[in-house]
């Protein structure tokens, strides 16, 4: 690099001056994050963990940024000492978006971002699990299933899958089993997955 000491010196017949300059050659910030990922997804009620690798000189200072917003005492959110390293202790809905790092040094400024997406995983609220309906009757079951992203639902008759058709008929979403015309044959257990 160029940084060093640089001297100039002046010399004739009555002497010598000489004058020297100490040259510090700075580096704008260059920033990434992680592996260089754009995207991070995280599940719900888990933690997570950002870093923000930089390069410059000086060393830059770091400030994070949440959908444009600085992020200082936000719920759940830890910043390193360094500040390069972002930490949430437990992940909820309220933690997606896009998180910035900002370097800057008296060089320049720079900023590496990544998008966060929460997973929720699935669940199944809990519905009358014995149901009778007489012979030729419809019977209605469902299956309140909710996630993110939407959980896809499949339902069985003891271990085979159910399909629509053949008596019977599925919502669009699969939440919810119709029998139009229940016969004995119908009697069983039924699950939603």
């Amino acid at each position: 690099t160029d940084t060093g000491l640089y001297t100039c010196t002046a010399s004739n017949a009555a002497g010598n001056a000489s004058l020297s300059y100490s040259l510090h050659v700075q580096a704008p910030p260059q920033l990434w994050i992680g592996d260089g990922e754009s995207h991070l997804t995280a599940v719900a009620n888990s933690s997570l963990r950002i870093h923000c690798h930089t390069m410059g000189i000086p060393p830059p200072q770091i400030q994070w940024l949440k959908d444009g917003h600085p992020l200082d005492g936000q719920d759940g959110v830890v910043v390193s000492e360094d500040r390069g390293t972002l930490l949430v202790t437990r992940v909820g809905l309220g933690h997606e978006g896009l998180y910035i790092c900002q370097g800057s040094n008296r060089a320049g400024l720079a900023q590496a971002q990544v998008q966060v997406s929460v997973h929720v995983p699935p669940n199944i609220e809990p519905s009358a699990v014995d149901l009778a309906v007489p012979e030729n009757g419809s019977a209605s079951l469902e299956c309140l299933a909710s996630g993110l992203p939407a959980p896809d639902i499949a339902w069985y008759r003891g271990h085979e899958q159910l399909w629509a058709g053949a008596g019977l008929a599925l919502s669009r979403d699969g939440k919810r089993l119709e029998i139009p015309r229940a016969r004995l044959a119908d009697a069983g257990s039924y699950r939603c997955v």
